[in-house]
């Protein structure tokens, strides 16, 4: 009797899955494109603007839940990148009633602390709690007032290029930054009427800048380290007297002093710069030149090791 035919089929082990699994599908419907309302952090920040791949990119608004802070910009990468502004928290007559017995701590800079923000928001989000729950952040930010701190251009979540710094005690800067620090050509406007305007590196003045006093003393020439350091000329408003010379250190070191002619309605000076009566008045200041170059040279060197 005949056997019957035997077939085999074989059957793929990982056989090709042509439906994406569930949670890949909500994976890439979790993941933010284009404009979103505001989406909350685990650590309580907030953003508002526009998402591409996930990531901040685009325009938008980070609030720091932290310090109250707020950055308000572009954005690329998950990082602010382009031009944009950020503020800290000041605080306002009320909320610091708020704040223990009435007292206001600062630190160092003159800022409100980590202690006293924290305060301020827990009371507004309290009271707010009262109310309704959904209100809470907004009384949050009304407790708060907000001080300019920075509005430029950034990249890489540091502030570079072009772009206006706010310090808190009135003075401000306007001009080149990298990474994160005032660098390369800015005017600096002191709280004391002092102006500076000039080459920047590291935060220091460095290089050729010009220092006006509130007096109206005026300084043209070198810097190094945030001091007056090299050839520069000093004119002495009111003593109506020049030195061009060499400086180390932010003091004049070798040079000449000469005499100004008087302003209109000054009387000559009674007791005029005598002449100078060396064989080799040159010879002398270029010596002392030389000498003062070679321990700059040697002072950079060392610093630089």
């Amino acid at each position: 009797m005949a056997q019957p035919a035997t077939h085999i089929t074989s059957i793929a082990r990982h056989a090709y899955i042509t439906k994406t699994p569930l949670w890949q599908q909500r994976d890439a419907l979790s993941r933010k494109s284009g404009p979103h309302a505001t989406v909350y952090m685990v650590n309580g920040d907030r953003y508002l603007g526009e998402w591409l791949a996930n990531k901040k990119h685009g325009n938008g608004t980070y609030f720091y839940n932290s310090t109250g802070s707020i950055y308000e910009g572009e954005w690329a990468n998950d990082m602010r990148n382009g031009f944009g502004t950020f503020a800290m928290p000041i605080m306002n007559a009320s909320a610091e009633k708020q704040n223990g017995n009435g007292t206001k701590s600062r630190n160092k800079a003159g800022s409100p602390t980590g202690a006293d923000v924290a305060a301020v928001l827990e009371t507004a989000v309290e009271k707010a709690a009262k109310r309704e729950q959904h209100h809470a952040v907004a009384a949050r930010d009304e407790a708060l007032l907000l001080r300019k701190v920075y509005a430029g251009e950034w990249k890489h979540d540091k502030r570079e290029g072009k772009g206006t710094y706010f310090y808190e005690d009135g003075s401000w800067y306007e001009g080149m930054w990298a990474n994160d620090q005032k660098d390369g050509w800015g005017r600096m406007n002191y709280i004391d009427g002092a102006v500076y305007e000039g080459e920047w590196h590291k935060e220091m003045r460095h290089g050729q800048g010009i220092l006006l006093s509130p007096s109206g003393d005026r300084y043209e020439g070198m810097w190094l380290d945030d001091a007056k350091e090299g050839p520069g000329k000093f004119i002495y408003k009111t003593k109506r007297q020049l030195y061009e010379g060499e400086w180390s250190k932010g003091l004049p070191k070798c040079g000449i002093l000469v005499d100004l002619p008087p302003l209109p309605g000054q009387l000559p000076r009674k007791y005029p710069i005598p002449e100078i009566k060396l064989a080799d008045a040159n010879g002398v200041l270029e010596h002392q030149r030389e000498e003062l170059r070679e321990t700059r040279i040697t002072r950079m060197m060392r610093d630089e090791a």
